[in-house]
């Protein structure tokens, strides 16, 4: 079984603009994650459990939605920042405008996925933490109830920027903030790590050009 995210890669402008705050947030909170090599800043469109003999299935049925949908058209408008606070730390994420054309691509990556979904997901399904922490309950309940919880209806686009302490977070959201717009560079299905961190490259619609 893999736990897998299929999201939206924002362009590189808008990855080195989430790389900076990411490293303000860690500088804040050294414990959260870093954007690197192996965690991208995305928009998640859906998260699942699959079991991997399904994955060519599912990645077949993803690039005919991805090539129906044109998403790399998308103006995605990012509004502003939000907060979740869990005690004494949490994280911080820019909320991202919904729209027709998004929720239908979300709605159908959702009809596609879950026709090869499985309920029931273990922390072996995820890329484990490169110093051995162990993946968070919290992590494995949010893929395992992304349906219903976080799609249709109640589908929330966002990127996730990391992790900091609850005071910095209240100061992140509480700042001036100017909203703009970014195109998505690519569809990608990635298998999820620790705090849903888009870790592996599974698929990438279209494909690098450097192979």
């Amino acid at each position: 079984m893999i736990a897998i995210d299929i999201l939206l890669e924002p362009d590189e402008a808008t990855q080195e603009r989430a790389r900076r705050t990411n490293a303000a947030l860690r500088r804040d909170h050294p414990a959260g994650f870093p954007f690197d090599d192996t965690h991208l800043p995305h928009v998640t469109l859906v998260q699942r459990y699959l079991y991997e003999h399904d994955l060519p299935a599912l990645l077949a049925a993803i690039g005919r939605v991805a090539a129906a949908h044109n998403p790399l058209a998308l103006s995605l408008e990012v509004t502003g920042v939000q907060v979740r606070i869990d005690g004494d730390t949490g994280s911080a994420s820019w909320r991202i405008a919904d729209s027709p054309a998004l929720q239908a691509l979300a709605d159908d990556c959702l009809g596609t996925a879950q026709a090869l979904a499985v309920a029931g997901g273990t922390a072996v399904a995820f890329v484990p933490d490169d110093d051995g922490s162990p993946i968070r309950e919290s992590t494995i309940r949010y893929v395992e109830r992304f349906v219903p919880d976080h799609s249709g209806a109640n589908f929330s686009p966002h990127l996730t920027l990391g992790h900091a302490r609850a005071g910095f977070l209240r100061e992140l959201e509480a700042a001036a903030f100017t909203a703009f717009a970014f195109a998505p560079v690519a569809v990608g299905v990635y298998q999820i790590g620790n705090h849903g961190t888009a870790r592996r490259c599974l698929w990438r619609w279209p494909a690098r050009s450097d192979g």
